[in-house]
């Protein structure tokens, strides 16, 4: 069979999908081997024969303190992993199953699928993209690009709806919420801006739901629902079927109990859902708010609104963005499918893209107050969020002290000036010859890819010498490169099904 063509892949917090462009020109979703366009991005541990199930049948059955959920909100976690059998397991590999999952099945179909295009949340930082593109390379897929969410999406809706000027892109999934402003002329896609919420989406709205059965049952049965992880895990898998039909229907019906105090018959309203959540709607909103201060721009300077990711099919979501701009937003009705389809898009380079960077890079340095004259340790921004990429940006510093002879630059991710609300992500240490003076010129150089990936360079003035780093992380959850050649030969061994 021949290679699959142009090939994105939506590696999702709740369901992951792959896609590739058809010889006409057109992408279209490949169904996996269970005949499912959608596949669960969940991995079940068999302990019996040592198979790691990926997809429905991982989801819908086995043991939940055997079943891995959600693993892509702990991608930026280094020190997060899974133990299951006295074995640890990364959110990087676990993240590999399911990849490997699709290229297996997906190729059965399409052909041998080796180059692919990922996507990712627009606000997934340096870490998680880096472990992003190495589960990649564990599943033995070669990772051309990784892609930001709404960009894919984007690309997806130009090119079946023919949208163009300035649009929005409000991309509400299982696990993140992004909102994405750009320009759309012909063929050119420019990225404006990019803001988002990592821990807002469909699961949080199922934790909601589930609080809502949890008191309802208690009323009824004066008992508590669940009282350990697996009848928390039924009943949450009941509450998101609930949240569907309630995206359709006013009103549902769920019978729920357990095994000591009997069931009963809860009613649930959709207004009784979406007044549960209106918080978290409500802060969907006000990030829109600020996406568009950001840009000095209001609602009626967009010209589209396009809805990405499932959780965007909830009715109070259209209600409140259509009171906000004034228009109804655009659907394209696969909400779930979109992104992996306009990654295939991407793959192909049918539209030329220019993104922006999704963090500011910085490094922290003593500046003094202007108005106070006192000096402080604050984070000096290099590269500011939303510049457009790839980049390569300086600042010029001076030593503070005599003598030194090691001059240290810690790299920082953030947008604040206060150290305490950024992340230091890295350090370049340089040593330079002893015996100079304070008040040497020392220039940091950031350059941001077009992966949104980030090279550190510090260059001392005075001695000539110069010393530069890709941001490397620590911690039990990161894959080394090292790790990466050794687990991938070690992985195809594993047994998913």
């Amino acid at each position: 069979m021949a290679p699959a063509n142009y090939v994105g892949i939506d590696l999702g917090t709740s369901t992951s999908a792959l896609a590739h462009v058809r010889p006409d020109g057109n992408p279209e979703i490949v169904p996996n081997s269970d005949g499912e366009r959608l596949t669960p991005s969940v991995v079940y541990f068999d302990k019996f024969e040592g198979i790691k199930v990926v997809g429905s049948a991982a989801r819908d059955g086995g043991d939940p303190e055997r079943t891995v959920h959600f693993i892509k909100k702990h991608m930026d976690d280094p020190s997060y992993t899974v133990e299951m059998d006295d074995q640890k397991w990364t959110p990087t590999e676990i993240s590999a199953m399911i990849l490997s999952k699709l290229k297996r099945d997906c190729s059965q179909i399409a052909g041998e699928i080796e180059d692919v295009v990922i996507t990712v949340p627009a606000n997934f930082n340096e870490l998680a993209r880096k472990a992003t593109v190495a589960a990649g390379k564990l599943a033995g897929l070669n990772v051309t690009r990784i892609v930001n969410e709404p960009t894919a999406a984007a690309l997806f809706y130009a090119h079946t709806q023919d949208i163009s000027g300035r649009v929005m892109v409000y991309d509400l999934g299982g696990g993140t919420l992004d909102i994405t402003i750009m320009e759309i002329s012909g063929d050119q896609v420019d990225i404006l801006l990019s803001e988002g919420a990592r821990h807002l989406g469909g699961s949080d709205f199922d934790e909601v739901l589930l609080e809502i059965l949890a008191d309802e049952y208690r009323k009824k049965n004066k008992a508590e629902l669940f009282l350990d992880e697996r009848q928390r895990r039924r009943v949450l898998a009941l509450g998101e079927e609930a949240k569907k039909m309630l995206s359709k229907l006013q009103h549902v019906s769920e019978t729920i109990g357990n095994d000591t105090d009997g069931i009963a018959r809860i009613e649930l309203t959709r207004d009784m859902f979406e007044t549960a959540i209106s918080r978290l709607l409500t802060r969907t909103v006000m990030l829109v708010e600020q996406a568009l201060d950001s840009l000095d721009l209001g609602p009626d300077d967009i010209d589209h609104v396009v809805l990405v990711g499932g959780s965007t099919r909830i009715p109070k979501v259209k209600t409140l963005l259509e009171k906000q701009f004034g228009k109804p937003p655009l659907s394209c009705g696969n909400v779930d499918e979109c992104v992996a389809l306009g990654a295939a898009l991407f793959a192909q380079r049918a539209r030329r893209v220019s993104e922006v960077c999704n963090h500011s890079y910085g490094t922290l340095a003593i500046i003094e107050d202007a108005s106070t004259g006192e000096a402080k340790i604050r984070n000096s921004i290099v590269i500011p969020k939303n510049t457009p990429i790839p980049c390569s940006m300086s600042q010029t510093y001076i030593t503070s002290e005599d003598n030194e002879e090691l001059i240290e630059v810690e790299i920082t991710q953030g947008e604040d000036l206060d150290p305490r609300y950024v992340d230091i992500v890295g350090k370049i240490s340089l040593e330079v010859p002893p015996g100079r003076p304070a008040g040497c010129e020392v220039t940091v150089t950031y350059s941001y890819d077009e992966n949104q990936r980030v090279r550190a360079q510090v260059y001392d003035a005075e001695s000539g010498l110069k010393k530069d780093i890709a941001i490397e992380y620590r911690g039990e959850g990161v894959l080394s490169d090292e790790d990466i050649e050794r687990k991938s030969a070690y992985l195809k061994q594993v047994k998913i099904a």
